[in-house]
């Protein structure tokens, strides 16, 4: 009855574990690849298969539509975390999902084509997702991300965008592109919540992440980067974290 007490603990006003858990969203070519390939020893978990951009030998694995896609990273997450073979050998450092937006996909085939003890297999070309789907997928994708997070890695997320009207205000939203309802809270998963963008300046392609909200985007940060950084990289991003950038 009393074991919570030794659960008690206090703050501290340094800068926590140094870790980063970072969610970045934008258009296909906007960037987010090649910023997570900057973090330490990274591990892909390749659902997009766009890897071609990063200019650095890192260790992945690549999984489609049709694989065993939740079980499988849940035993990436857990051999990670206990050093378990290959990541004896392989050093790693940062978990990196790209993309939630094909492996949303892919968990939503699961979904259909391996539902389960007392449930019928459903062609998912044929057949319309139903809601108690959506919410598995919701479920398992929390679980994938905040399972990364507890095992003392770094996070990296990517994700396409997708533009929503807002019915009540009238006017957009910008957002992860994500099925199902975790679109609306895969933000609070993260610390960091940034939009990438690519901008023409008439002289060159600019790659932009915007740290805080622009336009119709949402974006969050618990740093002092500021609301606008060109070539964004985890160097930068570690700076701001100790409280180096201004």
């Amino acid at each position: 009855m009393s074991s919570w007490l030794e659960q008690i603990g206090w703050t501290t006003v340094d800068k926590g574990d140094g870790l980063l858990r970072v969610l970045v969203y934008g258009e296909a070519g906007s960037g987010k690849t090649m910023l997570a390939s900057t973090f330490p020893d990274p591990f892909f978990i390749d659902t997009d298969h766009g890897l071609a951009s990063i200019e650095r030998k890192v260790p992945f694995i690549s999984l489609k539509r049709g694989d065993k896609v939740f079980d499988t990273c849940r035993s990436i997450l857990r051999k990670a975390e206990n050093k378990e073979p290959p990541f004896d050998k392989v050093p790693i450092k940062t978990i990196v999902f790209d993309s939630v937006t094909s492996l949303a996909d892919a968990l939503l085939y699961e979904c259909l084509w391996y539902p389960g003890p007392g449930k019928s297999r459903r062609d998912p070309t044929l057949t319309k997702p139903d809601w108690d789907d959506y919410n598995s997928i919701q479920n398992k994708l929390k679980t994938l991300m905040k399972g990364a997070q507890d095992i003392g890695l770094n996070v990296v997320a990517t994700c396409g965008v997708k533009l929503e009207r807002d019915e009540i205000r009238g006017t957009f939203v910008g957002k992860p592109n994500i099925v199902g309802g975790y679109r609306d809270v895969v933000a609070h998963d993260f610390d960091e919540v940034y939009f990438l963008n690519v901008v023409n300046s008439g002289k060159k392609w600019r790659y932009v992440a915007y740290t805080r909200k622009y336009s119709y985007f949402e974006a969050k940060s618990r740093t002092k980067l500021p609301s606008e950084l060109e070539d964004i990289t985890y160097e930068k991003l570690a700076e701001a974290l100790k409280g180096e950038v201004k």
